[in-house]
């Protein structure tokens, strides 16, 4: 039985070497897996296979495992059978292909594979191989502090116990191994990161760099317009700007007054005016028609993106839940055809299409409903950043509108002032009304100017106000998640902890230590552990000892809900540094018992070259015994 918590099991392995023949080729199953041999057999290169298949980046191959060519794994995630391939090199970072279906239909479609690099593109924002497995596996987009993202192979690192890595060490050996990156890949698989918690952190120090320029600009601003006197507030701009507007009214008045009295006489020197201060206002007239309907457009395109982004998250939601559906509706078989309503025949095979013939089968549906999904999410990722800028777009549309309007205006009253008073004369009196009138128009310009300052001023303390609600909103649910996070960990660490100190007292009696120790220390970022303050055992006891500490990891997390860990273990490790037989078969059957007793489907995998008498040649056994006269690999 599986549930809604993350899984990842391997069903098949395959191997191909050079000249295209099948050098391995096994089934797995859920529980324990043993792959038995003698030393020197290939297992532990069946192992880095594994490794290798899921995600994990090697390239330090043997001789043997060079003569092949690819590796193809065919895994289950969460529900959908996904066959994975990748091509064996000395070089690192290799790509991985990623066929979303079983390998037996693979082998039939050369086309739907899709190729996947093993770190996302910067520029062009390609997804990586681990973005498609993270996606699948329902993990959250993981980024360390130092903003490095954490990939499958790092969460490999806690999955794979492999022969060359240190036994003091808990994580596969990797160089330049930062201590954050290792506290996130913990963080994640004991369940404890929380991927909105890093997002409010993100968003919150935004926030707080945000109402700190904002705050610096509002005080720049306020401080040039307060020294000059002016007013500060749309209202006091506003009411100025109607004053002046009468005051101008009045001067028209008393012009248009004095020109009745005096003699009519035609010039052309006002109708040069008049075509000038025309020629003038027509492109302040474009201006104001184009901006107005980018605004128009913008606005429009803004609510169809809003509206296409609302789709697609819904189709989203309901993508989750259709399969669900579909199991608990059980299948509805068409009696007739949708088209023309006729009756279907019924002499269809079970398990096929009523309409086409084809074969359902519940895992391609659910590996075609996870890359529906994944394509859906990556275009409300990019919908989004584009609805970003129009609304930065729209907002600079509507600062400027008020400006050409008011310019326009102004070149309105001039052009119906020049026309009617075209056929008057000019004295001393006129000369002085126009003089003031010109004041008058330049204040109101200047006073139109200022409105966009005072309104960004407004601005201003709308969104100092708003950032500053948001900043200890965030600030309180982080603290909160923060504590819930903190108590997740210790909850963890205690199970861990339990399960860590019943394997080691149910050891040989080799160490004593090991059945009088109480207190287990496990150090994710020091990349540690001890038993009382201690780890200065035998060889053979720290090998012991590392895969307790592993294994009660796995084992937690099978009773814990929270743990993200997949329910996979790898280990290649059972009888290294002089690990006698006696102790090796003890631990085979004790790490047997403990898989047997949880109802949750999981998956063991480990090799041995002294497999316990109970585990031989059963069900728990893949592949042959292997020896040197018959390895692991045909090649």
């Amino acid at each position: 039985m599986t549930n809604d918590r993350p899984y990842l099991f391997l069903n098949r392995l395959i191997v191909v070497t050079h000249s295209g023949t099948v050098a391995f080729d096994e089934k797995f199953h859920r529980g324990v897996n043993v792959i038995r041999g003698q030393n020197s057999s290939g297992k532990s290169t069946i192992a880095n296979f594994i490794f290798y298949a899921l995600g994990g980046d090697f390239s330090n191959w043997t001789t043997e495992a060079l003569k092949c060519r690819d590796v193809i794994a065919e895994v289950e995630i969460n529900g959908a059978t996904i066959t994975l391939k990748r091509h064996i090199t000395q070089g690192g970072l290799q790509p991985m292909s990623i066929f979303w279906d079983t390998y037996e239909e693979s082998k039939k479609d050369s086309i739907n594979w899709q190729t996947y690099p093993y770190k996302q593109g910067t520029v062009s924002n390609t997804a990586s191989f681990t973005n498609v497995i993270f996606n699948a596996l329902s993990f959250p987009e993981v980024k360390s502090d130092l903003d490095s993202n954490i990939t499958i192979h790092q969460i490999l690192r806690l999955l794979y116990i492999d022969q060359d890595t240190p036994t003091q060490n808990l994580f596969r050996f990797e160089r330049f191994d930062l201590p954050l990156t290792r506290q996130a890949i913990s963080e994640v698989l004991l369940g404890v990161y929380d991927d909105s918690l890093y997002t409010q952190r993100l968003a919150y120090r935004n926030a707080v760099k945000e109402n700190d320029e904002k705050k610096r600009q509002f005080e720049g601003i306020n401080r040039v317009y307060g020294q000059s006197g002016t007013a500060t507030n749309l209202r006091s701009v506003q009411k100025e700007i109607e004053l002046s507007q009468k005051e101008l009214e009045s001067i028209d008045i008393a012009i248009l007054e004095l020109r009745e009295k005096s003699i009519v006489r035609t010039t052309t020197r006002t109708a040069l005016n008049s075509e000038k201060i025309q020629a003038d206002l027509i492109p302040v007239k474009n201006q104001i028609s184009d901006t107005i309907a980018k605004i128009n457009q913008y606005e429009f395109e803004i609510s169809d993106s809003k509206q296409f982004v609302s789709t697609l998250e819904k189709r989203v939601e309901e993508l989750n839940y259709s399969l669900l559906t579909r199991r608990i509706l059980g299948e509805l078989p068409l009696t007739h055809c949708p088209q023309c309503l006729s009756q279907l025949e019924n002499d269809v095979q079970e398990g096929h299409c009523f309409l086409c013939k084809q074969p359902l089968t519940e895992e391609a549906e659910k590996a075609n409903a996870k890359r529906l999904k994944q394509e859906m999410e990556l275009q409300i990722k990019e919908s989004k950043s584009m609805l970003e800028e129009k609304d930065r777009i729209l907002v600079e549309l509507y600062g400027q509108l008020p400006v050409f309007i008011e310019k326009a205006r102004a070149l309105q009253k001039q052009l119906d002032t020049s026309i009617e008073a075209s056929q008057t004369t000019r004295d001393e009196r006129i000369d002085g009304l126009l003089i003031s009138k010109g004041g008058a128009e330049k204040k109101i310009e200047f006073l139109t100017q200022q409105i966009a300052a005072v309104e960004m001023l407004e601005l201003l303390k709308k969104e100092l106000a708003e950032l500053a609600a948001l900043t200890e909103r965030l600030r309180i649910e982080i603290l909160q998640k923060e504590e819930q996070q903190k108590h997740k960990f210790q909850e963890a660490l205690q199970k861990i902890k339990e399960y860590t100190l019943f394997i080691l007292r149910n050891d040989l009696d080799r160490q004593d230590e090991f059945r009088k120790g109480h207190i287990i220390d496990v150090n994710f970022h020091k990349d540690s552990y001890s038993l009382d303050d201690g780890n200065n055992f035998s060889a053979s006891s720290k090998t012991y000892f590392k895969n307790a500490v592993l294994f009660s990891i796995f084992f937690a997390s099978l009773e814990l809900d929270f743990f993200r860990y997949p329910r996979f273990i790898l280990c290649d490790n059972m009888e290294d540094k002089g690990m006698e037989k006696i102790r090796t078969q003890n631990l085979q059957n004790l790490i047997t018992t403990m898989s047997e007793r949880f109802e949750k489907d999981h998956q063991i995998i480990f090799t041995t070259s002294m497999i316990a008498d109970e585990l031989n040649d059963t069900d728990y056994c893949v592949g042959q015994s292997y020896d040197r006269e018959h390895k692991t690999l045909h090649v």
